[in-house]
């Protein structure tokens, strides 16, 4: 096989690979129809879309949760007031439950008493190991879903640092 055609062939597979639908920012669909014609699961309660993790791909077994946001939300919280976080991603009101979400499903509203009252971060995709609390994951399944956007923003953060640090350390 030539390189010519070699390179074009590993070009068109490249090609397949990347998602039907990437639209919106950073190639991110933006809409349930998007996602839907990337080829992901849509719920039926309010759009999101079900994205599989690292973890949902080495235990194929346990219940995947559907991803309203894949960022965290930001919420103004009360001390000792009791909330309910959604845990399967399908309620309206996220990132808190309205008791018809969680219905049907393997997942149970997570129960949140906060020690302090004001700001908190609560992890939007459903994902995070300290649930319900945000810690980084859902940026990490962001980049999952959008590996070239990722891979430049990546790229250009250690470009950026690269320059500052040999700036910092010439002569």
């Amino acid at each position: 096989m030539s390189l010519a055609r070699a390179v074009s062939k590993g070009s068109q597979l490249a090609a397949s690979r990347l998602p039907a639908a990437a639209t919106g920012f950073f190639g991110v669909p933006s809409t349930p129809e998007e996602w839907e014609a990337a080829g992901y699961e849509i719920s039926k309660k309010n759009g999101a879309p079900k994205i599989y993790s690292q973890w949902n791909r080495w235990f194929p077994y346990e219940p995947v949760p559907y991803s309203p946001k894949l960022g965290p939300y930001i919420e103004h919280v009360e001390k000792d007031t009791v909330y309910y976080w959604c845990s399967c991603g399908e309620s309206v009101s996220q990132p808190w439950c309205d008791n018809v979400g969680c219905a049907g499903t393997k997942f149970k509203p997570m129960v949140v008493i906060p020690e302090h009252s004001g700001k908190q971060w609560f992890c939007g995709s459903k994902h995070s190991p300290s649930r319900p609390h945000f810690n980084g994951t859902c940026w990490s399944v962001w980049m999952d879903v959008n590996t070239i956007p990722a891979a430049g923003m990546l790229f250009g953060g250690c470009f950026v640092t690269g320059v500052i640090f040999t700036w910092m350390a010439h002569p």
